[in-house]
This record gives C-alpha cells, structure tokens and sequence, in this order.
C-alpha cells in the first residue's frame, strides 16, 4: 500500500479509503488512485477488509436481457475496476424471475448493493429488495418516446412519410400517435409487434409484403428486430436503403456490425454511471450527474426519398 501511496503522491491512509470505497476521498483521486494500483498489480486483501469495515466487495446485478451487452458490460467493467466481484442472475422469464425473488433474503449477507439493469421492478420487488438493507440502483430502457422522436426526425428530414414501427410485444400501440405527431403516415397495419429476435423481424417483413405496397422506412424498437427486417428485405430483392430505410431504436453490436442507423444509448456508459450511483451510496455520498443521453448515428440503412 505504501507502493501505491509514493506512487500516485497521497497518503496511505487516502489509498486505503479509495481502494475500499470509504467516504473522504473525492471521485477524482479515487479514480486516480484506483489505476495506480491497477498499473502496479495492487489488490486490496479482502478477507481482511471485510472483516474490518463489514464490506462483501461483491454486487448483485439482475438483469432481464443479456442483450443489452453494452449496458452490462459498463456495469461491470465499473465494478470489477472499484474491486468489487460481480454475482449475475439473468431474470429471464416468470419463473427464474418468481424463483430469485423466494430465495432473495440470505443475498443480504452476501453483497453491498443491487444493480437491477433493464428490468422493469414491480411495487413488490423493489420493497423486497430495499427490505436487504443495501442500495439498490434500478436502470430502467425508459427513453423508447425519446429515440423514437430521433428516429422520426431524421426519416422526416430524409424525405419519408409512410412508416412502419415495429414495438416489442410487451409495448402499447401509442407510439404510434407520437409518429403522426411528428407529421408521418402510419397505416393501422404497419404498426406491428414481434418478439426481440432476428426471426421476428424476419416475420414482421412477411406481414408487409402481404401488404399493397411497403413502407419507405422502418423504425424498429430492437436491434435483433432491425436485423431480421434487413436481412429479409435483402432475401425478398429489395434495396437497404434505396427502398426501404431502416432505423434502430436500440444501438447493438449487431446493427453497428451490419451498418444500421440507430439511436444509441451510451449505455456502456450507462453501465458505469449506475456503478458510481451505487458506490456514493454505499459512501453515503449524494450522486448528482445525470445519466448520458441518447443520440442518433446515422449509417448506410437510410436514405433519402
């Protein structure tokens, strides 16, 4: 410790608060002092420092899509830089869901907070997990309204009036009333749900064709969607985006890799902001920065008319 106190120019005991995450350190220097280690291999003994300062140095983090790569990823890249091990359960339908929640009560013991990413917390939920007496930070994909008026705005601007969306299934048809708003057609029968897969976005081009004439673009509230719409439209001999435009509502790997246009939500950095929300708490510090926003990148999926 003494090492890593000559080298990043603090005291030992600033090292010591930084690195277990104690109040009395200002971000800048903790991060500092948290790469000085990381560069000189320093890691703190846990065992003793748990039984010290009562730290698990482990975090649970729930999430209900493992899709959302770059959000979790940034969480836990976060939490693995502060020292802390992450313990992962995937709430992926019902009964996982049903079955973390009867078993929630010994996981108290075990961790110093909660992250639940992407996962809508019902009344209940949330009062069983504020009931474990740690923080517990909620990251919610609440800014479908908001990457949708990007969307919008930017086939607008391309020329497009007549436009599909396609919601995922757990989504009410009122997003289609923001589009009208914004001065698009949107016919009853190009507003479509589909399950968050390629194949979905595959059977959402199915239900078009079937139509009279197709859409000039398509804005699509998942990636794997606008993935599945891409590739079948390229099956069926149509031109992307000579034809038909297409736009993400949610960044992925998957449409960054294939080149559609999406709205992008920082969420790797997300991921991280949520981590220092969770720490303050933890310091009993307060957390006043606000999440990134989302923003729009434009790639060859889209066109002008």
């Amino acid at each position: 410790m003494s090492d890593v106190a000559r080298a990043a120019g603090v005291s030992a005991a600033t090292v010591s608060r930084a690195l277990r995450g104690e109040p009395g350190v200002s971000e800048a220097t903790r991060r500092y002092v948290t790469e000085v280690a990381k560069r000189m291999r320093y890691a703190i003994a846990r065992d003793a420092s748990s039984l010290a300062g009562g730290r698990k140095y482990a975090v649970a983090v729930l999430t209900a899509d493992v899709g959302r790569g770059d959000l979790l990823a940034g969480a836990e890249g976060a939490l693995r830089a502060a020292g802390y091990d992450v313990l992962l359960y995937v709430l992926r339908d019902a009964e996982a869901r049903a079955g973390f929640f009867e078993d929630l009560p010994p996981l108290g013991r075990r961790v110093d907070g909660v992250l639940a990413l992407s996962v809508d917390l019902t009344d209940a939920e949330r009062t069983a997990l504020d009931a474990l007496d740690v923080p517990v930070v909620a990251v919610r994909d609440d800014d479908l309204r908001e990457a949708l008026r990007l969307a919008a705005g930017h086939v607008l601007e391309l020329g497009h009036r007549e436009v599909a969306l396609v919601l995922a299934e757990d989504v009410d048809e009122s997003y289609d009333e923001l589009l009208v708003a914004e001065g698009l057609h949107v016919r009853p029968e190009w507003t479509l749900w589909s399950s968050s897969t390629v194949a979905g976005g595959e059977q959402v081009v199915d239900v078009l064709l079937d139509g009279d004439r197709l859409p000039t673009a398509v804005l699509c509230s998942s990636g794997e969607v606008a993935l599945g719409v891409f590739l079948r439209l390229r099956r069926d001999g149509r031109d992307v985006p000579a034809d038909v435009s297409i736009v993400s509502l949610d960044g992925t790997e998957l449409v960054r890799a294939v080149g559609i246009t999406a709205v992008e939500g920082a969420w790797r950095e997300r991921g991280g902001h949520a981590v220092d929300r969770l720490l303050a708490g933890l310091r009993d510090e307060p957390h006043d920065v606000p999440p990134p926003s989302v923003h729009l990148v434009v790639r060859e999926s889209t066109a002008p008319r």
